[in-house]
């Protein structure tokens, strides 16, 4: 896992204010303690209208909250489909590996 912290939003293909939105929905959200991006933009083989698989960890992430966010993403300025799933709901042993392996740190 990358463990870079103040990740540079074009190295996931991200422009500033989209980092910027995702970082107000997501990562500043009181019960995420600890956020990735993995998957194509991880592995850099993203295209321009990729979606971005984000996972999270935290305290007291429920689905009520997960769906919360989720809308809000969906309802931004964002031109593509965030994937927001949280990691100790994660059961397929690949994946957590793929996320361990390739994830970049954003929070």
């Amino acid at each position: 896992m990358i463990d870079s912290y103040l990740v540079q939003p074009d190295s996931v293909g991200l422009k500033p204010h989209q980092y910027q939105l995702i970082e107000d929905i997501v990562l500043n959200h009181v019960s995420v303690i600890h956020a990735w991006v993995f998957g194509s933009r991880a592995l850099g083989t993203y295209k321009d209208n990729s979606d971005i698989d984000i996972v999270i960890e935290g305290h007291g992430i429920s689905l009520s909250v997960v769906a919360g966010l989720q809308d809000r993403l969906e309802q931004s300025s964002l031109p593509f489909k965030v994937d927001l799933l949280v990691k100790h709901r994660i059961t397929s042993s690949e994946l957590l590996a793929h996320i361990d392996t390739y994830g970049i740190k954003l929070k």
